[in-house]
This record gives C-alpha cells, sequence and structure tokens, in this order.
C-alpha cells in the first residue's frame, strides 16, 4: 500500500486539490492523507461537503504574522511526517502552507510533488509573497505538475529535469466541471438576493460584476484608486449591478469599506462568496475585476473577460489569448479598459472561439496515471536514492489525456 500525503491551506489550494483527491478514491492501492494547515479555516468548511472532503489532521495554524505562521505549521506537520512517512507529500500552488510544507517534507527525505509549477511572475515582490514561494517550493520538489506550457518552459529554462515534469493543465477546469454538475441555480439565486438585499430575479437578468481584490501589494493606495474607479464605474453605467465580494484580511476590508462608504446604489459590498456562488457570477457576469489568480484561471472556461488589477500576472497566458487585460491600478486605465471590453460587442463574440489555455477538465486523470507507473512508484521506492530512476515513460501514460494548444 502507497501512502500520499496532501496539504493545504487556503480555498483556492482546496479546491484545485479535490479533483485529485475524488480520484484518488478509486485507487486501491494508494492510502490518501489530507493535512489543513488553518490558513482560510472559515473559507475552507463549506468546500468540504461540496467536493466530499474529510481532513484528517488540522494544525489550526491561522496567524495573520508570516513568520508566526509558518513556524506553527513546520511544528505540526513535522510530527504527523514523521508519524505517518507518507511515500510522497502533495502540495499546491505558492502559499505559505505549500512553501512551509515543502521545505518540512524536503528536510525529512519525502518526495514532494508540486501541483500547478512553473508559474513565474519574474518580480519577487509582485505577487508578494507568493513569487518566492513557487520558486522556492519548485527549488525543493522532486516532481513538477505543469498547469500550461509557458509554465512547462519555465521549469525547463530553470534547469529542471524535463522526464520530471509533467503537463497535465490545470486542475481548476476539473473543479468547476465538478461544481457546475451540482449547481443549484434558482437556490443560489435566492440566497444571493437575500445576502445582497436584492431581488434575485433583477439579480439574475440584470448585467452583473464580480469584483475581488486581495493582493498584499495592492493594499495601500493603490487599493485605493482601485475603489474610486469601482465607484466612478458604477455611477457611468447605472444598468450594471457591480458585486464587491470582500476579503477575510481585515486591512484589505477596512480599506474598501472606508473608501466606498459613500457609493452607488448598483455597487454592493458583500462577505466572501462561497465557492458555488462565485462560480455562478463568473458564468453569468458580463466581465470580471480581479488581482485573483485564480479567478484569472477560471474565466476562459466560461468565455468572459477579466481585468487584472496587477501590474504583472504569471498567468500570462489569460493575456496572451485574449481573455484579460493587464490594468494594474490607475484609475484612468480600469475605466478605459472597462468601457472598451463592455461597449465592444464584436470582442465579446470573438471570445467564445479562443480555446481554454488552462486544460481540458482531464488534469486529475493525467495525475492519476502518473501515479500508476511503474516507473514513477520505483522512483517512489529508491528514494532519496533514485536520481537515476528516468521517468521518461511515464510521460506516454499522462500524455495519453493530450490538450496542448497553440494559438496567436
Amino acid at each position: 500500500m502507497w501512502k500520499i500525503l496532501i496539504v493545504f491551506g487556503t480555498r483556492p489550494e482546496l479546491i484545485k486539490l479535490a479533483p485529485i483527491i475524488q480520484k484518488l478514491k478509486d485507487l486501491k492501492d494508494w492510502n490518501t492523507i489530507v493535512v489543513a494547515s488553518g490558513q482560510h479555516k472559515e473559507l475552507i468548511e463549506p468546500i468540504l461537503p461540496l467536493f466530499d472532503i474529510q481532513i484528517h489532521y488540522n494544525l489550526s495554524c491561522s496567524n495573520i504574522d508570516l513568520i508566526e505562521n509558518s513556524t506553527c505549521i513546520s511544528k505540526s506537520l513535522v510530527e504527523i511526517l514523521r508519524k505517518e512517512r507518507p511515500n510522497l507529500i502533495l502540495v499546491q500552488g505558492d502559499t505559505l502552507t505549500t512553501y512551509v510544507a515543502s521545505f518540512v517534507a524536503f528536510l525529512e527525505k519525502i518526495p514532494i510533488v508540486h501541483l500547478e509549477a512553473g508559474l513565474r511572475s519574474r518580480n519577487k515582490f509582485s505577487p508578494f509573497p507568493e513569487e518566492i514561494y513557487r520558486i522556492l517550493t519548485d527549488d525543493l520538489s522532486d516532481v513538477f505538475l505543469a498547469p500550461t506550457e509557458k509554465a512547462y518552459e519555465n521549469l525547463i529554462l530553470e534547469g529542471k529535469r524535463e522526464d520530471r515534469i509533467f503537463l497535465i493543465g490545470n486542475t481548476v477546469v476539473d473543479a468547476l466541471n465538478m461544481v457546475l454538475q451540482r449547481l443549484d441555480q434558482d437556490k443560489l439565486y435566492s440566497t444571493l438576493g437575500l445576502k445582497l438585499k436584492i431581488d434575485s430575479s433583477i439579480l439574475k437578468s440584470e448585467p452583473k460584476v464580480l469584483i475581488t481584490s486581495h493582493r498584499r501589494e495592492n493594499i495601500g493606495e493603490p487599493l485605493k484608486k482601485i475603489c474610486r474607479a469601482v465607484k466612478a464605474l458604477a455611477l457611468k453605467y447605472p444598468e450594471i449591478i457591480f458585486i464587491w465580494s470582500l476579503h477575510k484580511n481585515p486591512m484589505v476590508r477596512q480599506i474598501v469599506i472606508n473608501e466606498l462608504r459613500e457609493h452607488p446604489k448598483n455597487l454592493i459590498l458583500t462577505e466572501a462568496l462561497s465557492y458555488p456562488e462565485t462560480v455562478l457570477l463568473l458564468r453569468d457576469s458580463i466581465l470580471v475585476m480581479t488581482d485573483s489568480g485564480g479567478i484569472q484561471e477560471e474565466v476562459p472556461s466560461f468565455r468572459k473577460a477579466v481585468l487584472v488589477l496587477r501590474n504583472v500576472t504569471e498567468r500570462s497566458e489569460t493575456i496572451k489569448y485574449g481573455f484579460g487585460f493587464l490594468v494594474g491600478q490607475e484609475e484612468e486605465k480600469i475605466i478605459n479598459t472597462f468601457k472598451y471590453v463592455y461597449e465592444n460587442k464584436e470582442f465579446q463574440n470573438r471570445l467564445d472561439s479562443i480555446p481554454n489555455p488552462y486544460g481540458d477538465g482531464l488534469s486529475s486523470e493525467r495525475f492519476v496515471a502518473l501515479l500508476k507507473c511503474d516507473k514513477f512508484l520505483s522512483f517512489l521506492a529508491e528514494y532519496p536514492n533514485s536520481d537515476r530512476e528516468v521517468l521518461d515513460e511515464c510521460k506516454s501514460l499522462v500524455g495519453q489525456f493530450n490538450y496542448r494548444y497553440s494559438y496567436s
């Protein structure tokens, strides 16, 4: 019996790991241990029943101070690793939990597989501190699951072994497909109407824009500028319902609430939306405004445009393929780009013909195919003395679910 230990801390991590956790339930030769660090305690609770996930260990590490929280995660996790002695540890993305878990696994000489490896903005302070977390995680990892061809190329350029890099797509597409199959639209709109204090039939029928912002590099004057731009847009387009989903970070919340204390009636500030509510609004909004990396990956599945409230993005495919625009935090640029997207019907129609750069919804199946590869199992069995194990033949198993796209 093989054992895989999956560690996550935030809601986006859990969402992207959920399809893999589901697939692992069908593998008789694998025992799955799920560990939550506690970074997003409240936000992950509704996700667990949605995807039928059981947490085996909860570290309860939720200190907003990154140094204190990293200490908590590392001390708690090392005890679990020594108790469970998994054959590998799977981490996702670029959070504090991802990096600390990788570092602890490295010290314990446990193989590390990084889901969503290879993303780069090439700016160590944007996103901060995520850019450094993912670089360090990749430096510690043994096997890399790249979500896009660009991420794959980044890893090659950095000298990572190509036989250890697998292009599997982004599991966020798998997760979206799972949620869409279970979406009760009428019930969700009824719940949203009560939450937003607006008639659900109006909310359902009127044009909507979803807004989120939480990046640390935007806290302060940049976020204030974003607030002013959104307020100006709400005044300019009274026919649109602007819905701002507030992040739990108290510094972010304070700025948004203070800046938008007085705002038009068609601009609604709401507590953080559930994942099904977010998916519903992503599907039904006319466009999205965000600094979230996950949402940048989700909008192509719905053929929607996104205004990225950042100066650089590691999800360059969203921009390259034509789904998004980097607008930064300057009011004039945000307003002018919004005007172009909203009033340009030809642009909106063109989105329907663009392929999704983040995959086809089979990413979790590709990962399971890797776990069935004999060479990969030999690599795990001989670790850490398995440098000579070449995993090229595993690529043919994973590659049977091929999704490579080219678009210009």
